[in-house]
């Protein structure tokens, strides 16, 4: 009941800084301990009543935004499905060019699956899917590889970017953050779509979808592409994302 008096005296669509909260938290509990109101703001963010908007900032949740699970294709989930029942200890992410056309109005008819997995297993895995599959996987291809051996649902393999923002119960399934900043930063994903079109997709994203601006920006950062990626947030997050931890 404490909890729940407490959301319903916040604004949805404003934010509240990290001291506000604990002082209105406190006005209903006022023996707790600040810090564990913090604790409880945190298990708010992780049931999704909260949203983490900034460094020690806050908001209500917008129910009506689902988190974003990408929908495969069948040789996506296949190609997904092989590498983790073969190698279950192996980290890795699928992204195929086609989850684009969920933002674009000109689709992409050119579909291209991007494995990205760990530095250290990503040749390992790029020879076993080569020896295990039909299709073309190509390894970190230049430019001119990709146009040239080309075909549809083509296999990529990269290597995977530490610190990712993952979705742990579908560790391999690509998340709305890490999608944002690999198809800006990723030379060769962004062979498969116009770079023009990268506004529209990040603004059709935070449309539909939540997101979570802190996790994307710490990733940019390790990406080096912070600032660079922050000029495309739709205002409404431009207006804290100064304070977000990178």
């Amino acid at each position: 009941m404490f909890m729940q008096n407490t959301l319903r005296s916040l604004e949805r669509g404003r934010i509240y800084p990290r001291k506000e909260l604990i002082s209105i938290m406190k006005n209903e509990k006022k023996e707790m301990s600040d810090n564990s109101l913090i604790w409880m703001i945190g298990d708010l963010v992780k049931r999704g009543k909260l949203v983490h908007v900034g460094r020690d900032q806050y908001s209500l949740s917008d129910h009506k935004k689902d988190v974003y699970s990408p929908v495969y294709s069948q040789s996506a989930v296949d190609i997904k499905n092989h590498i983790a029942g073969k190698y279950p200890a192996i980290g890795f992410t699928v992204f195929e060019s086609t989850l684009l056309n969920e933002f674009l109005n000109h689709l992409i008819a050119r579909n291209t699956i991007f494995l990205q997995t760990e530095r250290d297993t990503s040749a390992f895995v790029f020879d076993f899917l080569r020896d295990t599959t039909k299709t073309i996987v190509l390894y970190k291809p230049s430019e001119r590889d990709y146009a040239r051996y080309w075909q549809p649902d083509m296999i990529v393999v990269l290597d995977w970017t530490s610190q990712a923002p993952l979705n742990l119960a579908a560790p391999h399934d690509i998340t709305a953050e890490k999608m944002l900043v690999d198809i800006y930063c990723d030379k060769t994903i962004r062979l498969t779509y116009s770079g023009s079109k990268y506004k529209l997709i990040v603004n059709a994203l935070y449309d539909r979808y939540n997101v979570d601006t802190v996790r994307l920006l710490r990733y940019a950062g390790r990406r080096n592409k912070a600032d660079k990626i922050k000029a495309f947030l739709p205002l409404s997050e431009c207006t804290y994302t100064e304070k977000c931890i990178i």
